[in-house]
């Protein structure tokens, strides 16, 4: 069966002198449940069969990362200054009272205004879903931090994989992962 777009879009990838235009993950409709990157086989597993409790956590903190353009390091952070200028306020008279106040509103303003920013990480949070759950071989299930996960990645760029699909993967774990933890 030809497919006219994708003839289309080889054709202006020839036009426009692409080099090495992006790979996909998907072929003939699905994910491909396994690949080679950058020297490296990858396995696309389902949730259940890998996260353990430290990647679970992971996944909650990336997730909530990937919602809210913050981490919940740095939500708990604005809290945490937000407190602190309340309490000041409650002890505050006269021109401290004041001082406070407006410190208070402009920590409001900029609490408001933080969930319009993005990601300051390396990469978008979909990236790091990823990591949870595809699996280099040889990996230790029983670990994830941030230098595996960037490890991944890097692979994932040199082997110039396209963004969308790893976005696509990233949300069909999350609706996954829901539906595991509803069941749980």
């Amino acid at each position: 069966m030809n497919d006219k777009v994708q003839e289309q879009f080889e054709l202006t990838l020839k036009k426009i002198g692409a080099i090495n235009h992006p790979k996909s993950l998907i072929q003939d409709g699905k994910f491909l449940e396994e690949f080679t990157a950058n020297g490296t086989k990858y396995y696309v597993m389902p949730a259940d069969k890998v996260f353990n409790i430290d990647r679970q956590v992971a996944y909650h903190n990336i997730e909530t990362a990937f919602a809210l353009n913050q981490t919940p390091t740095a939500i708990k952070s604005r809290f945490t200054k937000t407190w602190n200028t309340v309490i000041r306020l409650m002890r505050a008279t006269g021109e401290d009272w004041q001082k406070s106040m407006d410190n208070l509103l402009r920590d409001c303003m900029n609490n408001l205004d933080s969930f319009k920013g993005e990601l300051t990480s390396r990469y978008p949070a979909a990236y790091y879903i990823c990591t949870l759950f595809i699996i280099k071989e040889g990996e230790d299930l029983n670990k994830w931090d941030f230098d595996l996960a960037n490890a991944k990645i890097d692979d994932w760029v040199k082997e110039n994989f396209k963004a969308v699909d790893f976005f696509g993967l990233a949300l069909a774990a999350s609706q996954e992962s829901q539906k595991i933890l509803e069941q749980n």
